[in-house]
């Protein structure tokens, strides 16, 4: 029989929460401080802010001035803002996890951020894509700026992810309050 502890929860389930969480959470370090990093070091050499601009706008340019270097920087915080959001409820979910709090009300709200955060990326990413080719082509002659607008199969994976996430958090709420019901006749 396994060893439960005093909240129910078998000893060696918690721990495998508390490992799966660390691991995670190192992840999440890693995947802030690249976010932040990559970001920052593409708008600041320009050789990558247009291969970032060809990327994530589908338009090529020779050089940019440094305002437009600095308004596709400031713009992209937009979806930058949201990875880290979405970073930071996972963050707070496997925080959840650690403790072995699956079904707690913070760990389902935390689920159900992240999933509406991944949602907004999917929603976000292709506005960003267009307004950034706006950006980047405003100071052409008129007749040769460009407006870009494509949703990829990026953005499409984004979309399912969040759906399904969002389902699931539902799924657990409702199997939460039903458990959390049932328990009260007993």
């Amino acid at each position: 029989m396994a060893d439960l502890s005093r909240d129910g929860v078998p000893d060696e389930l918690r721990k495998r929460l508390r490992r799966l969480a660390l691991l995670v959470r190192v992840l999440i370090v890693i995947g802030a401080l690249l976010t932040i990093g990559c970001t920052a070091w593409v708008w600041v050499v320009p050789g990558h802010a247009h291969s970032q601009i060809k990327e994530a706008a589908d338009v090529d340019i020779d050089q940019m001035a440094l305002h437009t270097q600095v308004l596709g920087g400031l713009w992209t915080l937009l979806p930058v803002g949201i990875a880290l959001l979405a970073l930071q409820r996972l963050w707070r979910l496997f925080g959840e996890y650690a403790h072995a709090r699956v079904f707690s009300q913070r760990a389902l709200l935390d689920l159900r951020g992240f999933a509406r955060c991944v949602l907004t990326l999917a929603f976000v990413s292709p506005v960003y894509g267009a307004l950034l080719s706006v950006i980047v082509t405003f100071d052409r002659k008129p007749g040769t700026r460009e407006l870009n607008l494509q949703f990829t199969s990026g953005d499409f994976a984004l979309l399912l992810i969040g759906a399904v996430l969002l389902a699931i958090a539902s799924v657990m709420a409702e199997a939460a309050r039903v458990a959390e019901d049932n328990a009260g006749f007993v």
